[in-house]
């Protein structure tokens, strides 16, 4: 119950994005207040969530007994810096990215930085100092660092596809869907978006299967990046040394 509480955050989140997407000219064009209302939902949502998750996973990795609103309310208190330091990092990688001979750069940065979300959610340092502190985490190991995150990308995007498509194969073989062929839905599968020139009744059928699926794949990243940083600690710092050593507030401060 607690991660399917935490992870309603996000599906709310990838919810409004993806209408957004959809009726792109509506929002827009006709009203971009609620376009931009829309947006700003979306960040607060998406952060809430991934913050959520990762004071959840944190507290099961260190035996922690937690509530929703125990995690919520440890998420709300760092909601600021993790949305800046989150625009932040999608600022330098999305810039980088976009010049094309800057991606060897986005990526480096995008691998080195990847541990801002637990940092701030564990350590609670200010901005600049979360992308440092992950950094000094990610430095000394960074292929390592870059492989594992590689692998846990992999194993989402792959677990979502395959579960995506295999939900829709068995309505297009069933018959229960005859707007879209085995064709549409492997693309559908692949490479997300939405279908065209369908019912509305099967656009909200497709919208709820993705989102029921995207519920399940996405804490995968999550879990798997607090995991890898616990993990980065423990090789890094001797962090599951420092757990044994009888000191009254080493698991508060870890958990904020």
């Amino acid at each position: 119950m607690l991660f399917l509480g935490l992870v309603a955050f996000s599906v709310l989140s990838e919810l409004a994005l993806h209408l957004l997407a959809d009726f792109s000219e509506f929002f827009f064009d006709r009203s971009p207040l609620l376009g931009i209302a829309i947006v700003l939902m979306a960040l607060t949502f998406f952060i809430i969530g991934i913050g959520g998750i990762t004071i959840g996973s944190g507290a099961t990795y260190l035996c922690e007994n937690v509530t929703i609103r125990s995690v919520l309310q440890r998420t709300m208190d760092r909601f600021w810096p993790l949305f800046c330091c989150f625009l932040l990092w999608l600022l330098v990688v999305t810039i980088l990215t976009v010049t094309v001979i800057g991606i060897p750069f986005a990526i480096y940065f995008a691998v080195r930085w990847g541990f801002f979300i637990q940092t701030i959610m564990f350590e609670k340092p200010v901005i600049t100092i979360a992308l440092g502190r992950s950094g000094e985490l990610v430095k000394p190991m960074w292929w390592r660092v870059f492989g594992v995150l590689l692998a846990i990308f992999l194993l989402e995007t792959m677990v979502h596809a395959i579960i995506e498509i295999s939900i829709g194969f068995i309505l297009v073989a069933t018959n229960l869907v005859s707007e879209v062929g085995f064709i549409d839905i492997l693309e559908w599968g692949l490479f997300g978006g939405s279908f065209e020139g369908v019912t509305p009744f099967f656009y909200a059928i497709s919208v709820i299967i993705h989102l029921a699926v995207y519920a399940l794949s996405f804490p995968i990243w999550i879990i798997g990046i607090t995991l890898l940083y616990f993990n980065q600690r423990i090789r890094i710092e001797g962090f599951d040394i420092e757990m044994q050593v009888p000191q009254s507030n080493t698991i508060e401060s870890d958990l904020g």
